[in-house]
C-alpha cells in the first residue's frame, strides 16, 4: 500500500484557517470599534454644544462656589432663547440617542459595547427627567423660565431674571442637588436678563 504525502500539511492549513478568522474578526471589530467611536463623538459633541450654547456671553460674578453669568437681552429674544435652547438640547439628545441605540441593535456589536449603549440611553433619560423637575421646581420659585442641562455630573441652570437675589441661588442650587445630587462647586447657574 503506497501513502501519499498531503500536499500541505495540517499545520499549514490550520495558520491558512487562523490568517482568515483573524482578518474576518478584525473586519468586524473595526466596524464595531467605527461604530463605538462615532457615537463617542456625537455624544462628546452633544455634550459640547450644550456647554457652548450656554456659555453665554455676558458679564460674570462670582456668588458663593459657583459662577453667575449676567446676560442682557430684548425681551423677544430671551423668549426665543428658551424656546431655541430646549429645541436644541432636545434635538442633541434624539442624535446622542439614535447612534446609541444602532449600536444596540446591531447585532455585530459586542455585548460590552450593548451594555455601555443601554447603560448611555438610561443616563441620558434620567438626565430629562432631572432636568425637567428642576425646571419646574425653579419655575415655581417665581421665576419666569428655566432651562436646566446636565451633563457628566455637572449641571447648568438658565434662569429669567433681572437679578438673582443671594436667596434665589441657594433655592436653585438647593433644587439641583435635591433633583439630581449635583454639588454647587458643579453647578453654574445663568441669569438671562431682559434689557
Amino acid at each position: 500500500m503506497n501513502i501519499t504525502k498531503p500536499k500541505t500539511s495540517l499545520k499549514k492549513v490550520g495558520e491558512k484557517v487562523g490568517d482568515k478568522c483573524k482578518e474576518t474578526f478584525s473586519r468586524k471589530n473595526l466596524k464595531r470599534n467605527l461604530i463605538v467611536l462615532a457615537s463617542v463623538a456625537i455624544v462628546g459633541g452633544a455634550v459640547y454644544l450644550n456647554w457652548s450654547y450656554f456659555s453665554d456671553e455676558g458679564e460674570s460674578g462670582i456668588a458663593g462656589a459657583h459662577e453667575v453669568v449676567v446676560s442682557k437681552s430684548e425681551n423677544s429674544d430671551t423668549e426665543s432663547y428658551f424656546a431655541m435652547t430646549e429645541v436644541s438640547r432636545q434635538r442633541t439628545r434624539d442624535e446622542a440617542i439614535e447612534v446609541l441605540q444602532t449600536i444596540v441593535d446591531n447585532e455585530a456589536s459586542a455585548e460590552e459595547d450593548r451594555t455601555n449603549a443601554l447603560n448611555s440611553i438610561n443616563a441620558i433619560a434620567e438626565n430629562i427627567q432631572r432636568e425637567g423637575n428642576i425646571e419646574s421646581l425653579v419655575v415655581s420659585k417665581g421665576f419666569e423660565d428655566c432651562v436646566a442641562v446636565i451633563s457628566d455630573g455637572a449641571a447648568t441652570v438658565v434662569v429669567k431674571s433681572d437679578g438673582l437675589l443671594e436667596n434665589e441661588i441657594t433655592q436653585i442650587r438647593e433644587i439641583v442637588y435635591t433633583e439630581a445630587g449635583i454639588l454647587p462647586q458643579d453647578l453654574r447657574i445663568i441669569e438671562k436678563a431682559d434689557k
